[in-house]
């Protein structure tokens, strides 16, 4: 009888440990979406469509144009600190956004003159 109890012990410890580490594998990071919204120093309640807008730190470099709505928005899968540069042909601004917790929204408004 005492075999069958250290047999069974064994087998369960067995089968949890294996069952955390596949759970621990699927474990999936959400992604971390940052929206930098571009806006006149002059006037704080204007946003600026159309504005070129780059996030970057040494080899990381991500841009595109601000929307209708003065919004440039990038989903990223890891924590990071980025440089941001917001210009157009007479105005820029600069800023850093820090994206560090998982399926967090961060939003960061560059004021351009």
């Amino acid at each position: 009888m005492t075999k069958n109890i250290k047999l069974l012990s064994k087998l369960f410890f067995t089968f949890t440990i294996i069952s955390i580490l596949i759970l621990s594998a699927c474990h999936k990071n959400e992604a971390m979406r940052a929206t930098i919204t571009v806006k006149l120093m002059a006037d704080s309640s204007i946003v600026v469509p159309g504005v070129r807008v780059e996030m970057y730190k040494a080899d990381i470099n991500i841009g595109g144009y601000t929307d209708g709505n003065g919004q440039f928005s990038y989903t990223f899968e890891h924590p990071i600190q980025l440089d941001i540069r917001a210009y157009n042909d007479t105005l820029s601004g600069i800023g850093v956004i820090n994206l560090g917790e998982y399926g967090t929204d961060y939003e960061k408004t560059i004021f351009i003159f």
